[in-house]
Protein backbone atom coordinates (compact mmCIF):
# COMPACT_ATOMS: atom_id res chain seq x y z
CA UNK A 1 0.00 0.00 0.00
CA UNK A 2 3.00 2.25 0.57
CA UNK A 3 4.21 2.06 -3.02
CA UNK A 4 1.76 4.56 -4.62
CA UNK A 5 2.28 7.11 -1.83
CA UNK A 6 6.06 6.71 -2.01
CA UNK A 7 5.80 7.39 -5.72
CA UNK A 8 3.86 10.60 -5.03
CA UNK A 9 6.44 11.79 -2.50
CA UNK A 10 9.38 10.92 -4.75
CA UNK A 11 7.85 12.65 -7.81
CA UNK A 12 7.26 16.17 -6.48
CA UNK A 13 7.56 17.84 -9.89
CA UNK A 14 4.99 15.54 -11.51
CA UNK A 15 2.56 15.98 -8.60
CA UNK A 16 3.04 19.74 -8.63
CA UNK A 17 2.42 19.93 -12.38
CA UNK A 18 -0.72 17.81 -12.03
CA UNK A 19 -2.23 20.10 -9.40
CA UNK A 20 -1.05 23.19 -11.25
CA UNK A 21 -2.96 21.95 -14.31
CA UNK A 22 -6.07 21.46 -12.16
CA UNK A 23 -5.69 24.95 -10.70
CA UNK A 24 -5.39 26.50 -14.16
CA UNK A 25 -8.44 24.54 -15.32
CA UNK A 26 -10.31 25.75 -12.22
CA UNK A 27 -9.42 29.37 -12.96
CA UNK A 28 -10.57 28.89 -16.55
CA UNK A 29 -13.81 27.26 -15.32
CA UNK A 30 -14.55 30.15 -12.94
CA UNK A 31 -14.74 32.53 -15.90
CA UNK A 32 -16.29 30.19 -18.46
CA UNK A 33 -18.80 28.12 -16.49
CA UNK A 34 -22.37 29.08 -17.51
CA UNK A 35 -24.43 30.87 -14.87
CA UNK A 36 -28.22 30.55 -14.68
CA UNK A 37 -31.01 31.32 -12.25
CA UNK A 38 -32.10 27.67 -12.13
CA UNK A 39 -30.70 24.46 -13.62
CA UNK A 40 -32.57 23.04 -16.65
CA UNK A 41 -34.62 20.51 -14.67
CA UNK A 42 -37.20 18.27 -16.29
CA UNK A 43 -39.90 15.98 -14.96
CA UNK A 44 -41.90 12.95 -16.08
CA UNK A 45 -45.38 14.45 -15.80
CA UNK A 46 -47.56 16.38 -18.22
CA UNK A 47 -50.55 18.48 -17.21
CA UNK A 48 -53.69 19.50 -19.09
CA UNK A 49 -55.82 22.41 -17.89
CA UNK A 50 -59.20 22.88 -19.58
CA UNK A 51 -62.23 25.14 -19.26
CA UNK A 52 -65.58 25.24 -21.06
CA UNK A 53 -67.46 28.39 -19.96
CA UNK A 54 -71.09 27.90 -18.97
CA UNK A 55 -70.98 24.08 -19.00
CA UNK A 56 -71.89 21.91 -15.98
CA UNK A 57 -69.30 19.45 -14.61
CA UNK A 58 -70.88 16.36 -16.20
CA UNK A 59 -70.72 17.97 -19.66
CA UNK A 60 -67.08 19.01 -19.15
CA UNK A 61 -66.29 15.44 -18.08
CA UNK A 62 -68.10 13.86 -21.02
CA UNK A 63 -66.97 16.28 -23.74
CA UNK A 64 -63.36 17.00 -22.67
CA UNK A 65 -61.95 14.85 -19.86
CA UNK A 66 -63.11 11.43 -21.10
CA UNK A 67 -62.01 12.01 -24.74
CA UNK A 68 -58.65 13.25 -23.43
CA UNK A 69 -58.20 10.10 -21.32
CA UNK A 70 -59.16 7.85 -24.22
CA UNK A 71 -56.69 9.50 -26.62
CA UNK A 72 -53.94 9.73 -23.98
CA UNK A 73 -53.96 5.95 -23.45
CA UNK A 74 -52.39 5.63 -26.90
CA UNK A 75 -49.27 7.54 -25.82
CA UNK A 76 -46.14 5.43 -25.40
CA UNK A 77 -44.84 5.00 -21.86
CA UNK A 78 -47.97 6.24 -20.08
CA UNK A 79 -48.17 4.89 -16.52
CA UNK A 80 -51.12 6.68 -14.93
CA UNK A 81 -53.65 9.44 -15.53
CA UNK A 82 -55.57 11.45 -12.95
CA UNK A 83 -58.44 13.74 -13.87
CA UNK A 84 -60.50 16.26 -11.95
CA UNK A 85 -63.43 18.52 -12.86
CA UNK A 86 -64.61 21.46 -10.79
CA UNK A 87 -67.48 23.43 -12.20
CA UNK A 88 -66.74 24.53 -15.74
CA UNK A 89 -63.02 23.77 -15.54
CA UNK A 90 -60.80 20.81 -14.78
CA UNK A 91 -57.36 19.27 -15.07
CA UNK A 92 -55.62 16.02 -15.93
CA UNK A 93 -52.22 14.77 -14.84
CA UNK A 94 -50.28 12.21 -16.89
CA UNK A 95 -47.39 10.19 -15.39
CA UNK A 96 -44.90 8.59 -17.81
CA UNK A 97 -42.12 6.04 -17.42
CA UNK A 98 -38.72 7.34 -16.34
CA UNK A 99 -37.01 6.79 -19.70
CA UNK A 100 -39.83 8.17 -21.82
CA UNK A 101 -39.07 10.95 -24.28
CA UNK A 102 -41.30 13.48 -22.57
CA UNK A 103 -40.72 16.15 -25.26
CA UNK A 104 -42.19 13.88 -27.92
CA UNK A 105 -45.04 12.93 -25.58
CA UNK A 106 -45.73 16.61 -24.92
CA UNK A 107 -45.93 17.37 -28.66
CA UNK A 108 -48.30 14.44 -29.18
CA UNK A 109 -50.49 15.56 -26.28
CA UNK A 110 -50.58 19.12 -27.61
CA UNK A 111 -51.75 17.77 -30.97
CA UNK A 112 -54.50 15.75 -29.25
CA UNK A 113 -55.60 18.81 -27.27
CA UNK A 114 -55.66 21.00 -30.39
CA UNK A 115 -57.77 18.47 -32.32
CA UNK A 116 -60.20 18.16 -29.42
CA UNK A 117 -60.42 21.92 -28.97
CA UNK A 118 -61.45 22.43 -32.59
CA UNK A 119 -64.72 20.57 -31.93
CA UNK A 120 -65.58 22.55 -28.78
CA UNK A 121 -67.72 25.69 -28.46
CA UNK A 122 -66.05 29.08 -28.79
CA UNK A 123 -64.27 30.11 -25.60
CA UNK A 124 -63.17 26.59 -24.65
CA UNK A 125 -59.56 26.44 -23.47
CA UNK A 126 -57.38 23.30 -23.39
CA UNK A 127 -53.77 23.95 -22.40
CA UNK A 128 -50.91 21.46 -22.04
CA UNK A 129 -47.94 22.12 -19.74
CA UNK A 130 -45.00 20.14 -18.41
CA UNK A 131 -42.44 20.08 -15.60
CA UNK A 132 -39.77 21.37 -17.98
CA UNK A 133 -37.89 24.21 -16.28
CA UNK A 134 -35.47 24.77 -19.16
CA UNK A 135 -37.24 28.05 -20.03
CA UNK A 136 -36.93 29.27 -16.43
CA UNK A 137 -33.25 28.28 -16.45
CA UNK A 138 -32.64 30.74 -19.33
CA UNK A 139 -34.63 33.53 -17.69
CA UNK A 140 -32.69 36.80 -17.32
CA UNK A 141 -34.86 39.84 -16.62
CA UNK A 142 -38.33 41.38 -16.64
CA UNK A 143 -38.38 44.98 -17.90
CA UNK A 144 -41.37 47.33 -17.79
CA UNK A 145 -41.60 50.21 -20.24
CA UNK A 146 -43.77 53.16 -19.13
CA UNK A 147 -44.94 56.21 -21.00
CA UNK A 148 -48.18 57.80 -22.21
CA UNK A 149 -51.76 56.67 -21.76
CA UNK A 150 -52.12 54.72 -25.00
CA UNK A 151 -50.89 51.21 -24.22
CA UNK A 152 -51.23 50.09 -27.85
CA UNK A 153 -49.07 52.96 -29.12
CA UNK A 154 -46.51 52.11 -26.46
CA UNK A 155 -46.59 48.47 -27.60
CA UNK A 156 -45.87 49.58 -31.18
CA UNK A 157 -42.91 51.64 -30.01
CA UNK A 158 -41.54 48.72 -28.00
CA UNK A 159 -41.97 46.30 -30.92
CA UNK A 160 -40.28 48.58 -33.45
CA UNK A 161 -37.61 50.48 -31.51
CA UNK A 162 -36.85 48.88 -28.14
CA UNK A 163 -37.25 45.11 -28.43
CA UNK A 164 -34.77 44.81 -31.37
CA UNK A 165 -32.18 46.85 -29.45
CA UNK A 166 -32.37 44.52 -26.47
CA UNK A 167 -32.53 41.32 -28.54
CA UNK A 168 -29.37 42.35 -30.43
CA UNK A 169 -27.16 41.93 -27.35
CA UNK A 170 -24.86 38.87 -27.60
CA UNK A 171 -26.06 36.04 -25.37
CA UNK A 172 -29.79 36.83 -25.61
CA UNK A 173 -31.89 34.15 -27.27
CA UNK A 174 -35.29 35.86 -27.34
CA UNK A 175 -37.31 38.72 -25.90
CA UNK A 176 -41.04 38.34 -25.28
CA UNK A 177 -43.22 41.45 -25.40
CA UNK A 178 -46.33 41.48 -23.21
CA UNK A 179 -48.97 44.12 -22.59
CA UNK A 180 -50.95 46.14 -25.09
CA UNK A 181 -52.35 44.84 -28.34
CA UNK A 182 -49.82 43.92 -31.05
CA UNK A 183 -50.36 44.94 -34.66
CA UNK A 184 -52.28 42.45 -36.76
CA UNK A 185 -52.80 42.24 -40.51
CA UNK A 186 -56.19 40.94 -41.60
CA UNK A 187 -56.80 39.64 -45.12
CA UNK A 188 -60.51 39.66 -46.07
CA UNK A 189 -61.03 37.35 -49.05
CA UNK A 190 -63.91 38.38 -51.33
CA UNK A 191 -65.57 35.22 -52.82
CA UNK A 192 -67.27 37.22 -55.59
CA UNK A 193 -63.99 38.76 -56.80
CA UNK A 194 -62.35 35.33 -56.60
CA UNK A 195 -65.09 33.81 -58.73
CA UNK A 196 -64.91 36.64 -61.27
CA UNK A 197 -61.14 36.16 -61.71
CA UNK A 198 -61.28 32.35 -61.65
CA UNK A 199 -59.43 32.01 -58.33
CA UNK A 200 -60.33 29.58 -55.58
CA UNK A 201 -60.06 30.80 -51.95
CA UNK A 202 -57.69 27.88 -51.24
CA UNK A 203 -55.26 29.37 -53.75
CA UNK A 204 -55.21 32.60 -51.76
CA UNK A 205 -54.44 30.85 -48.45
CA UNK A 206 -51.77 28.70 -50.14
CA UNK A 207 -50.12 31.77 -51.67
CA UNK A 208 -50.07 33.50 -48.29
CA UNK A 209 -48.58 30.45 -46.57
CA UNK A 210 -45.96 30.19 -49.31
CA UNK A 211 -45.00 33.85 -49.41
CA UNK A 212 -45.30 35.07 -45.82
CA UNK A 213 -42.46 33.54 -43.81
CA UNK A 214 -40.99 34.41 -40.43
CA UNK A 215 -37.32 34.93 -39.63
CA UNK A 216 -35.31 31.79 -40.36
CA UNK A 217 -31.79 31.17 -39.10
CA UNK A 218 -29.72 29.72 -41.96
CA UNK A 219 -26.54 29.28 -39.93
CA UNK A 220 -23.43 31.42 -39.80
CA UNK A 221 -20.22 32.28 -41.54
CA UNK A 222 -16.84 32.46 -39.84
CA UNK A 223 -14.49 35.40 -40.28
CA UNK A 224 -11.05 35.88 -38.71
CA UNK A 225 -12.34 38.29 -36.05
CA UNK A 226 -16.03 37.39 -35.70
CA UNK A 227 -18.90 35.09 -36.62
CA UNK A 228 -21.84 36.39 -38.68
CA UNK A 229 -25.33 34.92 -38.53
CA UNK A 230 -27.26 34.51 -41.78
CA UNK A 231 -31.01 35.11 -41.33
CA UNK A 232 -33.69 34.89 -44.02
CA UNK A 233 -36.36 37.53 -43.46
CA UNK A 234 -39.51 36.48 -45.30
CA UNK A 235 -41.79 39.02 -43.66
CA UNK A 236 -43.64 41.46 -45.99
CA UNK A 237 -42.42 45.05 -45.82
CA UNK A 238 -45.97 46.31 -45.36
CA UNK A 239 -49.56 46.12 -46.54
CA UNK A 240 -48.64 47.38 -50.00
CA UNK A 241 -46.02 44.69 -50.61
CA UNK A 242 -48.37 42.07 -49.20
CA UNK A 243 -51.01 43.07 -51.73
CA UNK A 244 -48.51 42.53 -54.57
CA UNK A 245 -48.22 38.79 -53.91
CA UNK A 246 -48.93 36.85 -57.09
CA UNK A 247 -51.38 34.02 -56.44
CA UNK A 248 -49.94 31.70 -59.10
CA UNK A 249 -46.79 31.86 -61.25
CA UNK A 250 -48.81 31.63 -64.50
CA UNK A 251 -51.53 34.11 -63.46
CA UNK A 252 -51.43 37.92 -63.30
CA UNK A 253 -53.90 37.98 -60.39
CA UNK A 254 -52.49 39.61 -57.26
CA UNK A 255 -53.69 39.31 -53.69
CA UNK A 256 -55.10 42.87 -53.67
CA UNK A 257 -57.33 41.96 -56.63
CA UNK A 258 -59.31 39.39 -54.62
CA UNK A 259 -58.95 40.54 -50.98
CA UNK A 260 -59.00 43.62 -48.77
CA UNK A 261 -55.96 44.01 -46.52
CA UNK A 262 -56.01 46.11 -43.39
CA UNK A 263 -53.77 46.76 -40.41
CA UNK A 264 -55.42 46.69 -36.98
CA UNK A 265 -54.73 45.77 -33.37
CA UNK A 266 -54.99 42.15 -32.30
CA UNK A 267 -56.73 41.00 -29.13
CA UNK A 268 -55.00 42.13 -25.96
CA UNK A 269 -53.77 39.04 -24.13
CA UNK A 270 -52.00 40.63 -21.12
CA UNK A 271 -51.92 43.87 -19.17
CA UNK A 272 -49.01 45.50 -17.34
CA UNK A 273 -49.38 48.38 -14.87
CA UNK A 274 -46.60 49.98 -12.82
CA UNK A 275 -47.44 52.56 -10.14
CA UNK A 276 -50.95 52.82 -11.57
CA UNK A 277 -49.70 53.62 -15.10
CA UNK A 278 -50.05 51.44 -18.22
CA UNK A 279 -46.86 49.64 -19.19
CA UNK A 280 -45.49 47.10 -21.64
CA UNK A 281 -43.40 44.22 -20.34
CA UNK A 282 -40.29 42.66 -21.84
CA UNK A 283 -39.21 39.17 -20.71
CA UNK A 284 -35.60 38.45 -21.64
CA UNK A 285 -34.06 34.97 -22.04
CA UNK A 286 -30.42 34.01 -22.47
CA UNK A 287 -28.70 31.63 -24.85
CA UNK A 288 -27.76 28.23 -23.51
CA UNK A 289 -24.28 28.42 -22.02
CA UNK A 290 -24.28 32.21 -21.64
CA UNK A 291 -22.99 33.89 -18.49
CA UNK A 292 -26.03 35.26 -16.69
CA UNK A 293 -24.10 37.70 -14.48
CA UNK A 294 -22.18 39.25 -17.37
CA UNK A 295 -25.32 39.37 -19.51
CA UNK A 296 -27.20 41.15 -16.72
CA UNK A 297 -24.52 43.84 -16.53
CA UNK A 298 -24.68 44.37 -20.30
CA UNK A 299 -28.49 44.54 -20.16
CA UNK A 300 -28.45 47.18 -17.44
CA UNK A 301 -25.95 49.20 -19.49
CA UNK A 302 -28.21 48.95 -22.56
CA UNK A 303 -31.21 50.05 -20.47
CA UNK A 304 -29.28 53.11 -19.29
CA UNK A 305 -28.62 54.00 -22.94
CA UNK A 306 -32.28 53.53 -23.86
CA UNK A 307 -33.38 55.55 -20.83
CA UNK A 308 -31.21 58.52 -21.85
CA UNK A 309 -32.48 58.25 -25.43
CA UNK A 310 -36.21 57.99 -24.71
CA UNK A 311 -36.58 60.00 -21.49
CA UNK A 312 -37.15 63.26 -23.45
CA UNK A 313 -40.26 61.60 -24.94
CA UNK A 314 -41.66 60.58 -21.55
CA UNK A 315 -40.59 56.93 -21.82
CA UNK A 316 -39.07 55.28 -18.77
CA UNK A 317 -37.75 51.79 -17.99
CA UNK A 318 -38.15 49.79 -14.78
CA UNK A 319 -36.60 46.44 -13.91
CA UNK A 320 -39.30 44.24 -12.40
CA UNK A 321 -37.10 41.23 -11.68
CA UNK A 322 -33.38 40.74 -12.30
CA UNK A 323 -32.25 37.11 -12.20
CA UNK A 324 -28.67 38.19 -12.86
CA UNK A 325 -28.67 40.29 -9.69
CA UNK A 326 -30.08 37.39 -7.66
CA UNK A 327 -27.27 35.11 -8.82
CA UNK A 328 -24.67 37.87 -8.39
CA UNK A 329 -25.85 38.43 -4.79
CA UNK A 330 -25.54 34.71 -4.09
CA UNK A 331 -22.06 34.62 -5.64
CA UNK A 332 -21.01 37.57 -3.49
CA UNK A 333 -22.48 35.87 -0.44
CA UNK A 334 -20.62 32.65 -1.26
CA UNK A 335 -17.38 34.61 -1.73
CA UNK A 336 -17.79 36.34 1.62
CA UNK A 337 -18.69 33.05 3.29
CA UNK A 338 -15.63 31.34 1.84
CA UNK A 339 -13.31 34.22 2.71
CA UNK A 340 -14.49 34.58 6.31
CA UNK A 341 -14.62 30.83 6.87
CA UNK A 342 -11.13 30.51 5.45
CA UNK A 343 -9.73 33.28 7.67
CA UNK A 344 -11.47 31.95 10.80
CA UNK A 345 -10.15 28.44 10.11
CA UNK A 346 -6.60 29.77 9.76
CA UNK A 347 -6.88 31.75 13.01
CA UNK A 348 -8.32 28.78 14.93
CA UNK A 349 -5.61 26.52 13.56
CA UNK A 350 -2.88 28.83 14.71
CA UNK A 351 -4.44 29.33 18.16
CA UNK A 352 -4.78 25.57 18.79
CA UNK A 353 -1.70 24.20 17.03
CA UNK A 354 0.63 27.16 17.43
CA UNK A 355 2.18 26.01 14.18
CA UNK A 356 2.52 28.45 11.32
CA UNK A 357 3.41 25.60 8.95
CA UNK A 358 -0.03 24.00 9.46
CA UNK A 359 -1.63 27.34 8.65
CA UNK A 360 0.48 27.56 5.48
CA UNK A 361 -0.55 24.06 4.34
CA UNK A 362 -4.27 24.76 4.83
CA UNK A 363 -3.88 28.19 3.23
CA UNK A 364 -2.72 26.41 0.08
CA UNK A 365 -4.96 23.33 0.24
CA UNK A 366 -8.35 25.06 0.61
CA UNK A 367 -8.11 27.39 -2.45
CA UNK A 368 -6.71 24.54 -4.54
CA UNK A 369 -9.62 22.32 -3.45
CA UNK A 370 -12.13 25.02 -4.44
CA UNK A 371 -10.53 25.50 -7.85
CA UNK A 372 -10.48 21.73 -8.43
CA UNK A 373 -14.20 21.65 -7.50
CA UNK A 374 -14.93 24.38 -10.07
CA UNK A 375 -12.97 22.43 -12.67
CA UNK A 376 -14.98 19.28 -11.94
CA UNK A 377 -18.27 21.21 -12.12
CA UNK A 378 -17.25 22.64 -15.49
CA UNK A 379 -16.07 19.31 -16.90
CA UNK A 380 -19.27 17.64 -15.65
CA UNK A 381 -21.41 20.06 -17.66
CA UNK A 382 -23.00 21.70 -14.62
CA UNK A 383 -23.83 25.38 -14.27
CA UNK A 384 -23.64 27.91 -11.47
CA UNK A 385 -27.18 28.53 -10.27
CA UNK A 386 -29.10 29.05 -7.07
CA UNK A 387 -29.11 25.34 -6.25
CA UNK A 388 -25.42 24.62 -6.93
CA UNK A 389 -24.41 27.79 -5.08
CA UNK A 390 -26.38 26.55 -2.07
CA UNK A 391 -24.54 23.23 -2.24
CA UNK A 392 -21.15 24.91 -2.59
CA UNK A 393 -21.88 27.06 0.45
CA UNK A 394 -22.41 23.86 2.48
CA UNK A 395 -19.42 22.07 0.95
CA UNK A 396 -16.99 24.89 1.72
CA UNK A 397 -17.16 24.09 5.43
CA UNK A 398 -15.83 20.56 4.78
CA UNK A 399 -12.68 21.54 2.93
CA UNK A 400 -10.41 22.13 5.92
CA UNK A 401 -10.89 18.82 7.76
CA UNK A 402 -9.00 16.42 5.47
CA UNK A 403 -5.98 18.70 5.11
CA UNK A 404 -5.65 19.17 8.89
CA UNK A 405 -5.92 15.44 9.57
CA UNK A 406 -3.20 14.53 7.06
CA UNK A 407 -0.87 17.34 8.12
CA UNK A 408 -1.22 16.43 11.81
CA UNK A 409 -0.43 12.79 11.03
CA UNK A 410 2.71 13.80 9.14
CA UNK A 411 3.72 16.13 11.99
CA UNK A 412 3.38 13.33 14.57
CA UNK A 413 5.49 10.98 12.44
CA UNK A 414 8.19 13.63 12.31
CA UNK A 415 8.03 14.01 16.09
CA UNK A 416 8.68 10.27 16.42
CA UNK A 417 11.96 10.71 14.58
CA UNK A 418 11.09 9.67 11.02
CA UNK A 419 12.71 11.52 8.15
CA UNK A 420 10.57 13.85 5.99
CA UNK A 421 9.88 11.32 3.20
CA UNK A 422 8.99 8.48 5.58
CA UNK A 423 6.86 10.82 7.72
CA UNK A 424 4.83 11.96 4.69
CA UNK A 425 4.22 8.36 3.58
CA UNK A 426 3.38 7.23 7.12
CA UNK A 427 1.01 10.16 7.68
CA UNK A 428 -1.02 9.51 4.59
CA UNK A 429 -1.09 5.74 5.22
CA UNK A 430 -2.44 6.24 8.73
CA UNK A 431 -5.20 8.64 7.67
CA UNK A 432 -6.22 7.66 4.14
CA UNK A 433 -8.77 5.05 5.26
CA UNK A 434 -10.34 7.46 7.75
CA UNK A 435 -10.73 10.39 5.36
CA UNK A 436 -11.99 8.17 2.52
CA UNK A 437 -14.51 6.56 4.86
CA UNK A 438 -15.67 9.95 6.11
CA UNK A 439 -16.07 11.20 2.54
CA UNK A 440 -18.01 8.09 1.50
CA UNK A 441 -20.25 8.51 4.55
CA UNK A 442 -21.16 12.02 3.43
CA UNK A 443 -21.89 10.72 -0.07
CA UNK A 444 -24.01 7.79 1.14
CA UNK A 445 -26.37 10.21 2.91
CA UNK A 446 -27.68 11.37 -0.46
CA UNK A 447 -28.28 7.90 -1.94
CA UNK A 448 -31.69 7.25 -0.31
CA UNK A 449 -32.91 10.71 -1.26
CA UNK A 450 -31.74 10.36 -4.86
CA UNK A 451 -32.86 6.78 -5.57
CA UNK A 452 -35.98 6.53 -3.42
CA UNK A 453 -37.68 9.81 -4.35
CA UNK A 454 -40.22 9.08 -7.07
CA UNK A 455 -40.77 12.63 -8.31
CA UNK A 456 -38.09 13.17 -10.96
CA UNK A 457 -38.09 16.95 -10.53
CA UNK A 458 -37.26 16.67 -6.83
CA UNK A 459 -34.75 13.91 -7.57
CA UNK A 460 -32.88 16.04 -10.12
CA UNK A 461 -32.84 18.96 -7.68
CA UNK A 462 -31.32 16.72 -4.99
CA UNK A 463 -28.72 15.51 -7.48
CA UNK A 464 -27.73 19.11 -8.20
CA UNK A 465 -27.35 19.80 -4.47
CA UNK A 466 -25.44 16.55 -3.90
CA UNK A 467 -23.02 17.26 -6.74
CA UNK A 468 -22.34 20.78 -5.46
CA UNK A 469 -21.60 19.44 -1.96
CA UNK A 470 -19.67 16.30 -2.88
CA UNK A 471 -17.41 17.73 -5.59
CA UNK A 472 -15.63 20.11 -3.17
CA UNK A 473 -15.38 17.19 -0.74
CA UNK A 474 -13.88 14.94 -3.42
CA UNK A 475 -11.52 17.75 -4.43
CA UNK A 476 -10.48 18.11 -0.78
CA UNK A 477 -9.85 14.35 -0.61
CA UNK A 478 -7.73 14.52 -3.77
CA UNK A 479 -5.71 17.46 -2.43
CA UNK A 480 -5.32 15.87 1.03
CA UNK A 481 -3.95 12.60 -0.37
CA UNK A 482 -1.80 14.15 -3.09
CA UNK A 483 -0.76 17.73 -2.43
CA UNK A 484 -0.89 18.00 1.39
CA UNK A 485 1.70 15.21 2.04
CA UNK A 486 4.04 16.92 -0.40
CA UNK A 487 3.53 20.28 1.30
CA UNK A 488 3.91 18.70 4.75
CA UNK A 489 7.14 17.09 3.67
CA UNK A 490 8.54 20.48 2.65
CA UNK A 491 7.09 22.63 5.44
CA UNK A 492 6.64 20.44 8.50
CA UNK A 493 9.45 20.00 11.01
CA UNK A 494 9.87 17.90 14.16
CA UNK A 495 9.39 19.55 17.48
CA UNK A 496 12.54 20.82 19.12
Amino acid sequence: MSSPFKTLIHRPVAVSMFFLALVLLGLFAMYRIPTQLLPPLTGEKLYVRFQRPGSPPDVVEREILMPLEARARQLTGLVETRGEVRGEQGSMELQFEKNSNYRVRELELRRIAAELNRGQPQGTIINVSSQDLSVQSRFVMVIQVLGGDDRNALRDLVDERIQPRIASLPGISQVWVNGGAPREVTVWIDPDRCAALGVRPQQVTQALARSVQRLRDLGGTEQPDRRLQVILDGRPRGITSLGEIRLAPDSPVLLRHVADIEMSNARQESVFRVNGKPAVGLIVFQDEGANLVQLGQELRTRLDELRREFNPYGIDFKIGFDAAKVVQDQLDRLTRLAAWGFLIALVVLYLFLREIRAVAVVAVAVPVSLLVAFALLYLGGYTLNIITLFGLAIGIGMLVDNSIVVFEAVQRSLERGLDADAAAVSGIQRTVRAIITASITNAVVFLPAIYLVEDSLIRETLIQVAVAILLPLFASLLVATGLVPLLAQRLAAPAA
